[in-house]
């Protein structure tokens, strides 16, 4: 199975109420979100599945990049977020993507979340920096929990 990692793009510093979870998109973080969806899809064509933190960023994130990147299917996950526990995710992520089968499946999420999902897939990877709306492409094999860190595309590279 394909897994794309997505950091939510460019947010707010602060949101309007001082929560966390309703940080809005920038500007730029919209095109950066676009860009990147748009050299996902013309590279990887339609995603089986998005699989969505609550927070408003990344949900703003998903509806952005469903605009260039055909989404199957998406849903929002209230344990996606900043500082879930990673051997959680892992596990909830590996039997989501076998019993349905997901040949490409897209989650998108936070930093550290983001991060430290790279480097528990690929043991050989520390978990890397993810810049705004990066995404972590990891070819994984669901029946050992395990993958392989393909590339960390961002949108600074695709400028390129």
């Amino acid at each position: 199975m394909k897994l794309f990692i997505m950091r939510h793009g460019e947010a707010e510093p602060d949101s309007v109420d001082g929560y966390d979870n309703t940080r809005r998109l920038t500007a730029l973080g919209e095109r950066e979100v676009r860009e990147s969806g748009a050299w996902f899809a013309e590279h990887f064509g339609a995603v089986d599945c998005a699989f969505v933190s609550p927070y408003l960023r990344a949900q703003q994130t998903a509806d952005v990049v469903s605009e260039q990147w055909q989404l199957k299917q998406r849903q929002t996950v209230d344990t996606i977020t900043p500082d879930a526990d990673v051997d959680s995710v892992v596990s909830w992520l590996m039997a989501e993507a076998a019993v349905h089968g997901f040949e490409q499946l897209l989650l998108v999420s936070h930093m550290p979340l983001v991060s430290y999902l790279v480097s528990a897939l690929d043991a050989r990877v520390a978990p890397p920096i993810f810049p705004t709306a990066g995404v972590a492409v990891i070819d994984v094999d669901v029946n050992v929990n395990r993958g392989c860190f393909q590339r960390l595309v961002s949108t600074d590279a695709l400028q390129r």
